[in-house]
């Protein structure tokens, strides 16, 4: 019991760290932590001697966010009047120029990050998963196949697959926000 609690202390930041990466509120964080805890204590006769802990830990962490994704996982379709300000900005930026060319402006970074999360929260929890893991926990394709426990030409093509999701999320706002330009345009006269 011991050495598990020094394991656990070991990794506990990293584990935090991935569940907060798909979730945001804080309870559910600490609750998702907790199940991961609890999953690997009784499957702690499972694991094999010797093999790394931290890749079979982040592997029932991946398994126990994408189970709470896909439980919540809801449908609901992002408009551009759903944008705050700075995002929309980011979006005028993207619609003219086709990418982000963002200077050293704070506020700009927040927004493309505030708008990433927005398209990132419309993909499903698989793609999500994979985009986030490669994207914000920085892992290679190696990493990614274990912790999703598939092969390394699996993860590249969910990786890809992922990444042309994310690509559509943003060609479908863009899209509606050139909509809904046309719309006002067309209201006023233009």
């Amino acid at each position: 019991h011991r050495a598990f609690e020094v394991l656990l202390r070991l990794h506990d930041r990293h584990v935090f760290a991935v569940i907060g990466s798909f979730i945001r509120r804080q309870q559910d964080i600490e609750d998702l932590a907790q199940d991961v805890f609890l999953k690997a204590y009784v499957a702690i006769g499972r694991f094999r001697l010797g093999a790394p802990f931290a890749p079979w830990l982040r592997r029932i962490t991946v398994n126990t966010c994408y189970d709470h994704l896909r439980k919540i996982r809801r449908h609901a379709e992002m408009t551009f009047t759903d944008l705050g300000e700075d995002e929309h900005d980011v979006m005028h930026v993207l619609v003219e120029k086709g990418h982000l060319s963002l200077g050293n402006q704070s506020e700009d970074h927040v927004a493309a990050r505030d708008l990433a999360e927005r398209i990132l929260a419309g993909l499903t929890p698989k793609d999500r998963l994979v985009i986030t893991l490669r994207e914000v926990h920085g892992l290679e394709i190696a990493e990614i196949a274990d912790a999703l426990d598939c092969s390394r030409a699996a993860a590249k093509v969910r990786l890809w697959r992922a990444r042309r999701a994310m690509q559509a999320q943003l060609q479908c706002l863009i899209r509606r926000e050139q909509e809904e330009e046309t719309a006002r345009r067309e209201g006023r006269g233009e």
